[in-house]
């Protein structure tokens, strides 16, 4: 019979994973629900997001967590110029959505060798790490938690939860939401699509490299192919929530969080992707449109 403390373990540190996990997938599904861009090369963007984050730390002795002021407005800026150069003319010469996704899907494909195999000429393949400042230690009953884990869980949280509030409230959001419902409808009504896409697609890149660097505070192992895993976990999520949908990135990246975690605690660490790809499997064959389709 398992002990209170690692139930409690488990019960927290399952949620922890899920917080950070729906923030890795929902930069993805905002691509991908919005503009059909099915971007494989995801995960490098996180990479990219936790080399900025190592750089910050050792060439300018910022905190990582502060760090992520400069992150973002960086990545996303990349994200738009990822956008404008390489998959924009896709975008415009496309006839239908099949067209669209197979085409940037080959793009993108492109873009996951290339991305890593031009960090690896600049830094080198060798693995990177800073010494990250601990926080402290909570004890619960016996089940100790770092309070940057427990720190960084809370900031993925905050992150979804503006991003709500983003797509519910504002004009962007509201124009990313039309675009998603009625394309044609919100074009009548002046909604620039073009725009919306790149803002979509480089709002998605944002979000991918803000979970780089918060991954790179747990973990401080950095090196130009730690994204593919991370992709993987990403892809898995959107099938398992269903394309464009908030509510479900959260509940799945809670359940495969868990799912994760209660395998590294209770089996072996080994077997999480295992537990990752079985997930997929299962989706496919009982509810390929996921849990939370419209």
């Amino acid at each position: 019979m398992a002990s209170p403390s690692l139930i409690l373990d488990i019960v927290i540190g399952g949620a922890i994973l899920g917080a950070i996990y729906s923030l890795i997938a929902v930069g993805l599904n905002l691509q991908y629900g919005v503009t059909r861009i099915l971007n494989v090369a995801h995960g490098h963007f996180l990479m990219l997001g936790a080399y900025i984050t190592y750089f910050c730390f050792v060439l300018f002795s910022m905190n990582p967590f502060a760090s992520l002021i400069v992150v973002g407005p960086l990545m996303f800026l990349i994200g738009l110029i990822v956008y404008t150069v390489i998959l924009r003319r896709v975008v415009k010469i496309s006839k239908s959505t099949e067209e669209l996704e197979f085409r940037s899907l080959l793009l993108c494909f492109g873009l996951y060798f290339v991305i890593p195999g031009v960090a690896m000429s600049l830094w080198t393949a060798n693995y990177r790490g800073y010494e990250v400042p601990l926080l402290g230690t909570i004890n619960i009953f016996g089940a100790v938690f770092e309070l940057n884990r427990i720190v960084i869980a809370l900031i993925s949280i905050v992150i979804n939860v503006i991003l709500y509030f983003f797509l519910r409230f504002t004009k962007m959001g509201l124009s990313m939401r039309a675009t998603v419902d009625q394309q044609q409808g919100a074009q009548l009504v002046g909604v620039n699509i073009h725009n919306i896409y790149a803002v979509s697609f480089s709002l998605g890149v944002l979000l991918s490299a803000w979970a780089g660097t918060l991954i790179s505070i747990i973990y401080s192992t950095i090196s130009p192919f730690m994204g593919t895993p991370y992709t993987l976990i990403a892809l898995v999520l959107v099938i398992l929530a269903g394309i464009g949908s908030f509510k479900g990135n959260i509940v799945g990246g809670f359940v495969l969080g868990y799912l994760t975690y209660t395998t590294m605690r209770v089996i072996h660490p080994a077997l999480t992707l295992v537990v990752v790809y079985s997930v997929l499997i299962l989706i496919l064959l009982i509810r390929p449109t996921g849990l939370f389709s419209r």
